[in-house]
């Protein structure tokens, strides 16, 4: 059963260390800021640049039309959020490659980067309860997790400041990272996801939000678990603010997915992004990171793998390859994909010296990509 936060006299259940938050549960926001674009990659809040990110995105969830308020759950707290995944991907599967959170801090902050957020996703929760798997950040069971550092918070003296953050988690923190387990959706049966926002700071906590573009299966409650692991409860803000936090999450092309290395290594450092257009699609290769003293490969394959190389990690079954290397001039590519319809390909570039020609087996690649698994179903 719900409680609202916004009668003090239930927050006399709490336990001492939570019994704070009684004092004003819900605040008043104020406009926000765009903090920046945080790189998962290299840890860095970075400065927005429309022009940063490679490869396309597709908002597949959005629950961020703001209200005016604000609620802090406390250090270490986790409040954890639902919502519902659209169906569509062939094997109904899902996978985030970006998101975007609000937050508001009145925690004094003099250098403006002192300031951390855990996130966790989870696959499945039921409204009220949690996590179907019984897990929590604390216990475990989560699919993905991911700490933001280096936010800014309140100003040097406190005052309250607001922030947009977007999270770039394109080449090895994408959710699910590799091919391994599932992000499952079935938005037909209102199967739900969980997502959770833990405050690293005291005085911090996320925006309410009201729903948004595509904010299906959002509920007027979220669940409450402590810093060790223990259910403190079902709470919402007394209907109205609405007891939904602001969220978006972004994917992929319809049916493409990135995968990564389980154990990356050194030459696992190329960032290849994809970009599809048309149906029988046209899928356009885009290296990120490439310079003058490298030749740079598209390696097409009908099945998976991950084999560990001296200089780095195929990706692809090299036994099932269809067609040889295709030459990526400047690190990009584009290819007609109508040959493989009916199929799901793997894809991944490979770099050798300039001018040493095609990979082999004697022309071992010095850096490889992640790889795209694309079902041309």
């Amino acid at each position: 059963m719900s409680r609202s936060l916004l009668a003090a006299a239930t927050f006399l259940t709490l336990t001492a260390g939570l019994s704070a938050q009684a004092q004003q549960p819900v605040h008043k926001a104020v406009t926000p800021k765009h903090a920046g674009v945080y790189k998962m990659a290299t840890g860095e809040l970075q400065p927005a640049n429309a022009n940063e990110r490679v490869g396309a995105t597709v908002v597949i969830f959005n629950a961020s039309e703001l209200t005016n308020y604000y609620s802090v759950p406390g250090l270490d707290q986790e409040w954890l959020d639902e919502g519902s995944l659209l169906d569509r991907n062939a094997g109904n599967w899902e996978q985030m490659n970006g998101m975007e959170f609000v937050y508001c801090s009145t925690e004094a902050d003099a250098t403006q980067n002192s300031g951390t957020v855990t996130f966790a996703f989870y696959d499945d929760t039921i409204v009220c309860t949690g996590p179907s798997n019984g897990g929590n950040f604390a216990l475990g069971g989560y699919l993905c997790a991911y700490d933001i550092v280096g936010l800014p918070l309140g100003d040097a003296n406190g005052a309250i400041q607001c922030w947009i953050v977007t999270v770039d988690l394109q080449c090895g923190f994408e959710c699910p990272p590799n091919l391994s387990f599932d992000w499952t959706t079935d938005n037909a049966n209102t199967k739900l996801f969980g997502w959770s926002f833990i405050p690293r700071n005291d005085n911090t906590g996320p925006w309410l939000s009201k729903g948004g573009t595509q904010a299906s299966g959002i509920d007027n409650s979220f669940v409450w678990f402590d810093q060790f692991g223990a259910l403190v409860g079902c709470f919402w803000f007394g209907g109205t603010p609405f007891a939904n936090f602001a969220m978006k999450m972004t994917g992929n092309e319809d049916n493409a997915r990135a995968y990564n290395p389980s154990a990356p290594g050194a030459g696992d450092d190329l960032c290849l992004n994809i970009d599809m257009s048309g149906w029988p699609p046209i899928i356009s290769f885009v290296l990120k990171n490439v310079n003058a003293t490298e030749d740079y490969y598209l390696v097409v394959s009908l099945g998976t793998a991950e084999l560990s190389l001296p200089t780095g990690t195929l990706l692809v079954d090299h036994t099932n390859m269809p067609v040889p290397p295709v030459a990526m001039p400047g690190g990009a590519v584009s290819v007609n994909a109508g040959g493989g319809m009916g199929l799901t390909v793997y894809f991944q570039a490979v770099c050798v010296p300039a001018g040493s020609g095609p990979p082999s087996p004697s022309n071992l690649p010095q850096r490889w990509s992640n790889g795209w698994c694309v079902s041309l179903l």
